[in-house]
């Protein structure tokens, strides 16, 4: 008797439970999209992750969709996808791009230390592409990129943190390149001094 008691008031209890989800109205749900932003925002994400689907190897596609993703907000996508497409482009000419790629939002995440090793990573990867084909990493792309590193590297050497010291930490970046600063004064003297020489062709009056 007792273990009859017990099924009919777990019975019951179901049947209440069923009883409240037929009866009661569904509960509202919202939508909003995964990334902020204007239609054309999103489709132009939708267009550049198009790209790198039919262009697995192609470093532009992927560079171009890791900064849409990073300005749309979505850094930890970016940089999952650079991280991801950059080791499967292992062997790839474009492979640089993929890694520089990666250091760029990371560091805009403020994690500078992965940023500088992909940096270093995608100078590595851009002197081996040079040595089959020197047009696949050109010279101006290469400097930029030492550049780059050169002031990263000084910056966490620093041991300034960019997250709460950000002037001291770009302070200390900018100290490890040479600098040229031109006077205004200066300026306007030598612009004078380039009309006054002139071509030769124009004409002189005595005083």
């Amino acid at each position: 008797m007792q273990v009859t008691r017990f099924v009919g008031l777990v019975d019951i209890a179901m049947i209440v439970v069923l009883l409240v989800f037929v009866i009661l109205p569904p509960r509202p749900q919202y939508m909003v999209p995964a990334i902020a932003g204007t239609e054309q925002a999103h489709f132009a994400i939708a267009l550049a992750e198009a790209r790198t689907i039919a262009r697995p190897t192609d470093g532009t596609a992927v560079d171009d969709l890791v900064t849409k993703l990073s300005e749309a907000g979505q850094k930890d996508w970016a940089i999952d996808f650079a991280v991801l497409e950059s080791d499967r482009m292992k062997g790839q000419p474009d492979r640089w791009k993929a890694l520089m790629a990666a250091s760029t939002v990371f560091v805009a995440r403020f994690d500078v230390v992965p940023g500088l090793d992909f940096a270093n990573r995608a100078l590595i990867a851009c002197d081996s592409a040079q040595a089959k084909d020197p047009a696949s990493c050109p010279s101006p792309d290469q400097v930029r990129m030492q550049l780059y590193t050169a002031n990263l590297t000084a910056s966490v050497k620093s041991g300034f943190n960019p997250r709460t010291d950000r002037d001291k930490f770009q302070k200390a970046g900018e100290s490890a390149l040479l600098q040229i600063h031109l006077d205004p004064p200066d300026r306007e003297r030598g612009s004078a001094a380039l009309r006054t020489t002139g071509s030769g062709t124009g004409s002189a009056t005595a005083p």
